[in-house]
């Protein structure tokens, strides 16, 4: 790479633009992007065309989101999603979220820990590296085992079980610079080895979560290569935090690009949730990170990559 992180978007963020998705990849470009992060609409376009949109536009894919359902299926000869990732030159698959019943207890977290192993083993035979990216789940500490027992064997919806474990959250006290040892963030990271699974952290879910964003970067050090960068405000008393533009929430973008620039990050990917022109959120997207990654100091200076990841 070069002297800092390089900038990319998440094409999540402009997902109702009615053009293909090589059509994107080559606005992406046009705009001024390093690169682009795949989502949902990955599998919409023959993989021989993405790929030529992206030497077209000079843009390297730098990781596909894909469930771990999916990624397992894959590996199965299932699915075609490796296939796909090895045509565009992509060698990092990335889980978006887990449900909320992985995460709820430490034996759900050993368990889906052996999924991810196995995933990253299946993975590596193919010269590729599975990733995870931090969402607000990942930080709500757990319940007791027995607990998540009687939740699931009890006759109530999902959802209830789900609003029992954010108010479980609301009510404990944490220090929001230490990601603690009774959260699945930390036990994921505990128990899956650096070659085996990276970490994508969502900054805006750390927030939310309680913590400052930086506390995530302290803990996983060099197994961050990628940070997602959105920003998010207090929507009012018990309705928790809403999508703002960029600078104007709660984030502090600043010391999480510090942050990122210290731990080695690779990647700052743009993401905006706000309902809005797509377009406009391409502009206002490498207007962002130029502004944050070519401040003052020049160790976060935006660097074009020189080579396909």
């Amino acid at each position: 790479m070069g002297s800092g992180p390089s900038k990319a978007l998440q094409l999540y963020s402009v997902r109702t633009l009615p053009e293909s998705l090589p059509e994107i990849v080559r606005r992406v470009g046009a705009a001024g992007y390093d690169g682009v992060e795949f989502a949902h609409r990955f599998h919409e376009a023959p993989p021989e065309d993405v790929a030529t949109a992206l030497d077209d536009a000079d843009l390297d894919p730098v990781a596909v989101h894909a469930a771990l359902p999916e990624i397992e299926a894959a590996l199965e000869g299932d699915s075609d999603l490796l296939v796909r990732c090895r045509t565009v030159g992509c060698d990092t698959v990335v889980v978006p979220h887990f449900p909320a019943t992985a995460l709820r207890t430490r034996s759900d977290v050993r368990s889906l820990s052996r999924r991810l192993r196995d995933a990253a083993a299946g993975l590596a035979e193919s010269d590729m590296r599975l990733g995870h990216h931090i969402g607000r789940r990942t930080f709500r500490p757990f319940l007791p085992d027995a607990a998540g027992t009687v939740i699931d064997e009890t006759p109530i919806p999902a959802a209830a079980g789900e609003c029992a474990h954010r108010l479980a959250t609301r009510i404990r006290q944490n220090d929001p610079a230490t990601i603690p040892s009774e959260t699945p963030m930390w036990n994921l990271l505990a128990r899956t080895a650096p070659d085996e699974v990276t970490f994508e952290p969502e900054v805006a879910d750390a927030r939310e979560a309680g913590y400052d964003p930086t506390a995530v970067f302290s803990l996983c050090g060099e197994r961050i290569d990628m940070v997602h960068l959105r920003d998010v405000a207090p929507a009012g008393p018990f309705r928790g935090y809403e999508n703002v533009s960029h600078g104007e929430g709660v984030v502090d973008m600043d010391a999480v690009l510090d942050a990122a620039a210290d731990a080695g990050v690779d990647w700052v990917i743009y993401e905006n949730e706000l309902d809005g022109d797509p377009t406009a959120k391409i502009d206002d997207g490498v207007a962002t990170l130029e502004r944050l990654l070519g401040g003052s100091d020049p160790s976060r200076s935006p660097a074009r990559a020189t080579t396909r990841s």
